[in-house]
């Protein structure tokens, strides 16, 4: 059932995943990924309130897995308690310290709590776990998979004069002569 559930969930049927899951619940309810897999329906259907009692669950069940303070997290920073997610994620970066998911999570709840130095580090991490899906925003730093983090920077400013390079907007010499070519 929880193959299905998985199924169901990567197809969008998240009703139906959530349903599925539940059934592994009762079929097992000391199989702490069931009662997780319940919540990251309820998650991504935007329900964190009601995941709540699913990750407490998993969490008493197996509280060394990774994945459940993963999730965790979204629900604390959908909460807006960006400290809890962040202590949260820390503890699923122990367990895997080259998921680049849960470090651009990191650096997105960095750059949301404003401490832009150490989420462009994070991003620095993501970089070197998979240089292939990102663009400069740094010299040293890619993040075309999230552009709302490139706008939290151009927006506030935060790295100035990398803005006057080009460097933040993409490819260096690609960003000016993009430019000129709109006007």
């Amino acid at each position: 059932m929880e193959r299905l559930g998985i199924g169901l969930l990567l197809q969008g049927d998240v009703k139906g995943a959530e349903y599925a899951f539940r059934k592994v619940t009762e079929a097992e309810p000391g199989y702490a990924d069931g009662w997780l897999n319940v919540a990251r329906a309820l998650i991504q259907e935007g329900e964190t309130d009601a995941a709540k009692p699913y990750i407490a669950q998993a969490l008493k069940l197996n509280p060394e897995l990774g994945r459940i303070h993963f999730f965790q997290a979204m629900i604390q920073k959908a909460d807006g308690d960006y400290d809890g997610a962040l202590a949260s994620l820390r503890r699923t970066e122990s367990k895997y310290p080259e998921d680049r998911v849960v470090l651009n999570q990191i650096a997105r709840i960095l750059f949301l709590k404003r401490n832009y130095a150490e989420a462009i580090r994070f991003l620095d991490r993501v970089s070197l776990v998979d240089p292939r899906i990102y663009r400069c925003i740094t010299p040293r730093c890619c993040a075309t998979a999230d552009s709302a983090i490139r706008e939290t920077l151009l927006a506030s400013k935060a790295i100035p004069a990398l803005q006057g390079r080009g460097v933040v907007t993409g490819h260096h010499g690609q960003a000016q002569a993009s430019q000129s070519g709109r006007q």
